[in-house]
């Protein structure tokens, strides 16, 4: 199982796609396109205080930077999110 928070193939299978359909003229289908991409639903984030030692912080920054993700919060909420 990838951890990774955004798909980046299908990210690049969207963007070819689009480019595609841009540089064709086919106006309808980008049309169609366009309307087929959905937002994900926002929940309200809420900031929390726990206790860890430095060395499982460190440990899970580099965990969080080989994995792509932009900070050790979006790993770790990407962690609870698989329980």
């Amino acid at each position: 199982m990838s951890l990774d928070t955004f798909n980046q193939k299908k990210d690049e299978e969207m963007r070819e796609s689009y480019e595609t359909t841009l540089k064709d003229g086919k106006k309808d289908n980008a049309v169609a396109f366009l309307k087929n991409i959905s937002r994900k639903e926002v929940e309200r984030k809420r900031s929390v205080t726990f206790s860890i030692t430095e060395s499982q912080l460190n440990k899970m920054d580099k965990a969080a930077r080989q994995n792509g993700f932009k900070n050790r919060s979006e790993f770790l909420a990407s962690i609870i999110d698989a329980i």
